[in-house]
Order: C-alpha cells, then sequence, then structure tokens
C-alpha cells in the first residue's frame, strides 16, 4: 500500500473508499491503563506496513543517540477498518502502541472516538522543543479537531506537474509550463499537443482520474468558490453555482477529447514514461520513480493557476501518540527528536520525506538534493508545500461514501451522457441524506 516514499494518494484514496461499520463510541474511556507517564524507556510504534523498514532505520537512529531507550516496531493493517478495529481491541486490553499511524482523512475517525491524545497542550508549551507554530500551518491543520491537535504530520506531500520536453519536441510545441501558466494555458497546450500527435500521444493525463485522489481536483473547487463540504452550513455544496463551474473544467479533458480517455484512467504512469503523454499531474514523491524510469529531458512546474488562485493540492501521514498509553513522555521523546531537522527528518528526507515543519522546509537536507533532474524540483516543491491547498474534514461516518458518490456522478457525464449539473446535483444531496 505505501512504498518507501509514500504514497499518499493512495492512502487517502483506500481511506475514502473503505466503508466503516465498526460502532467504536462502545470502547470505553480514555486515559488508558493505570501508571500514567510512567517515563518508560521501551517505546513502542505502530506502522503502516509499508513504511515499517524505514520506521526500523529512525528507531535505531534515535537508539544510536539516546543508548538508553528501546524502540520497537510493529505493522498494523493495511485496510482501515482491520486498522481501527486494531486499536479498539488493543485500547481495551492498555497494549495499544504509545506512537501510531495516523493520515488526514482517517484522523477525525480516531480523534472522535477517543484513540488520540491530545498534543494541544504540549505543543503550546513548547515541550521539548516542539510547537504548534514550528509546523507549516496548512498540513498541522488536517489534525485539528475542535481545540485539539491530535495528530503531527510526517511529509509535506504535495501536487506538481511534470512535463516530458521531449513529447513536446516530437510534435512541434515550443511553449513549455511556465510559473505563470493559468489552467487555460495548460489546457491550451495540452490540446495543441493532442491535436498535433494524431492519436499517437495525448498533450495531458486527465487529472481528476476517477475522482478519488482529492488533489486533483480539491483546490480547482475552492478556486471556484465552492467545497466539497462545507464545515459552517454543515452540509455538502459541490453542485452549488462554483462548484458546477468547477466540473465543468475538470471534466473537459474527457469530455472535449483531448486528455487523456477515461478507459486509460489507470495507466498515466505508463503512459508518461512510454511518450504518450506530454503532461502528467502527479504527487512529488514520484520524483523517485520518474528519475528510475523516464530517459530524455523532462521537468517539473507548479501547477497552474485558476482566478489567480492555487490549484496544488497535497496530504499527509502523521504520527500520533495513542490516548491509551501509558508512556507518553517517552513518546514524546522519539517525536520531538524525529521532527527534529538534526534528527529524525535527517534520517527521513532520503526516503523522500520533504518535512511538515518551517525548519524543515527551509534548511532541511532534501534541498542538498544534487540530482539535476528535474532542474525545477527546489522551487517547485517549495511553492506546492506553501500552497498546497488541502481539504476541509467531512464527518466520519459519511466521509467514506464520499468517493463513491463523486466517482458515480463522473461516470455518469462521461460514459452515460448525464449533464453534470444532474450528476453532481444528485450526488450532493444523497451525501446530505447520509447526514445526521
Amino acid at each position: 500500500m505505501v512504498t518507501k516514499a509514500m504514497n499518499w494518494r493512495t492512502i487517502t484514496a483506500v481511506g475514502a473508499a473503505s466503508a466503516l461499520t465498526l460502532s467504536l463510541a462502545a470502547c470505553g474511556p480514555s486515559g488508558g491503563g493505570g501508571a500514567e507517564e510512567s517515563g518508560s524507556k521501551e517505546i513502542t510504534i505502530g506502522m503502516n506496513s509499508g513504511l515499517v523498514p524505514a520506521f526500523e532505520q529512525y528507531a535505531a537512529d534515535f537508539t544510536a543517540e539516546f543508548p538508553e531507550y528501546t524502540v520497537t516496531v510493529n505493522a498494523v493493517p493495511d485496510a482501515q477498518p482491520d486498522y481501527i478495529q486494531q486499536l479498539v481491541t488493543q485500547g481495551l486490553s492498555s497494549t495499544t502502541p504509545d506512537i501510531i499511524f495516523n493520515y488526514d482523512t482517517l484522523n477525525q475517525t480516531l480523534a472522535n472516538n477517543k484513540l488520540l491524545f491530545d498534543m494541544g497542550p504540549w505543543l503550546e508549551e513548547g515541550k521539548d522543543g516542539l510547537t504548534a507554530d514550528g509546523f507549516i500551518p496548512n498540513f498541522l491543520d488536517q489534525y485539528r479537531v475542535g481545540d485539539q491537535i491530535t495528530g503531527m504530520p510526517v511529509s509535506a506531500d504535495s501536487g506538481m506537474l511534470f512535463y516530458n520536453e521531449e513529447v513536446f519536441k516530437k510534435y512541434g510545441v515550443t511553449e513549455l509550463p511556465t510559473a505563470e501558466w493559468t489552467l487555460e494555458d495548460m489546457y491550451r497546450v495540452a490540446e495543441e499537443i493532442t491535436d498535433k500527435a494524431g492519436g499517437e500521444a495525448y498533450g495531458l493525463g486527465t487529472p481528476i482520474g476517477d475522482s478519488t485522489g482529492y488533489f486533483t481536483f480539491y483546490p480547482t473547487i475552492k478556486a471556484f468558490g465552492s467545497n466539497i463540504y462545507d464545515p459552517a452550513s454543515e452540509k455538502f455544496v459541490f453542485a452549488d453555482k462554483g462548484g458546477l463551474e468547477a466540473w465543468e473544467v475538470l471534466l473537459a479533458p474527457y469530455l472535449e477529447e483531448w486528455g487523456t480517455p477515461y478507459a486509460t484512467r489507470q495507466d498515466g504512469l505508463k503512459m508518461f514514461n512510454s511518450g504518450q503523454i506530454a503532461m502528467i499531474v502527479n504527487a512529488r514523491p514520484n520524483v523517485v520513480t520518474y528519475r528510475e524510469s523516464l530517459d530524455g529531458a523532462w521537468n517539473v512546474q507548479q501547477l497552474p493557476t485558476v482566478n489567480g488562485k492555487s490549484t496544488t493540492g497535497g496530504g499527509s501521514y502523521s504520527l500520533s501518540v495513542s490516548d491509551k498509553s501509558s508512556n507518553k513522555e517517552g513518546a514524546w521523546k522519539f517525536l520531538s527528536w524525529f521532527y527534529s531537522t538534526d534528527g529524525g527528518m535527517k534520517s527521513a528526507e532520503p526516503n523522500g520525506v520533504v518535512p511538515a515543519t518551517k525548519d524543515g522546509l527551509a534548511n532541511g537536507t532534501w534541498k542538498e538534493d544534487t540530482n539535476p533532474v528535474p532542474s525545477n524540483l527546489i522551487v517547485v516543491t517549495e511553492y506546492a508545500v506553501e500552497n498546497a491547498i488541502l481539504p476541509d474534514a467531512i464527518p466520519d461516518d459519511v466521509q467514506p461514501k464520499v468517493a463513491p458518490a463523486l466517482t458515480k456522478a463522473l461516470e455518469l457525464v462521461v460514459l452515460d451522457g448525464k449533464s453534470i449539473e444532474e450528476a453532481y446535483t444528485a450526488a450532493q444531496d444523497e451525501l446530505n441524506g447520509l447526514l445526521k
């Protein structure tokens, strides 16, 4: 599920698609088993299986610096319902790991069911050097539930525009992406390449895919003045005037047939590597993959703007302290080391991590990447992290139904010829009907 370089798109998609059937409210009172803050030197971490090798290395680096500690890393289930069930069971027996794997679309579910420790007070006092102000605000905000902070983001993963200069040259298009591009510019050049390629290639891998990757469409929805779920009104609003305008723009590559067709939605990586796509929207961690697979000149650029607003999306996974842990002090000791630019982040950055801390973004070793390809990587990464538009939290009992509803609406338009207004209004009504 997760590779060495964290694939947050996969995590958020799986999280959104999982149907939670568990009743967690009966998991009992918070606080854990007895000896609060025992000061134990034995720390346990529950980690997504794909990240276990990386965290075993981080644990070894931590204990090399602090030999009085022992850190054990155990894999947790990949599937969201199985993971939650495990945490509930462990909580009842006071065996929950001290530090637990968390991610943006799961955080509210875990917090609402008293499984996460509120780290806000310790961050406010700057305990062991960790402060809320030290994190990049848009990424930390995904782990706020009311006045609590229940997770600290690890990697500030964000989207960017990858482009294959060889495809541009092949079809005689000299206008390469720039930082000043609007969405209209990207669409115009993509259509030109598609027309000149005559069926051999497409100018753009249609970014929206099947609607399960929020980072590909959520910022555009926001740029048109709409949202998926509006926290103020506590309603789904994506079929309002701004939302319908946004869906029209987002679906244009499919409907006007100059973006990759819906049937190829899972083949973007392969088609980009083979020169069948000139431009593709993807997450920064995929730089590692493209460096290994692409020949010839290629580069990255920041995503274009709409109405002067960013269309860059992002996501993250985080580390949280279990509310059931009796060794929160030990957990915090590890976390304060892990989020330090000179500590754990120095170990994590070779794995593709761009720190979600202000110091890590400004001074992390990730900026010392000497690979000349892609040449725009550092400046585009800085822009993407600072300008990423991240989604508002959706009520956790309905959140798993959102991605399927949006995919159904997309397919009704693209495959069945329904109007955008009809399809997305029906999806909005369906989701609002599920709200309690």
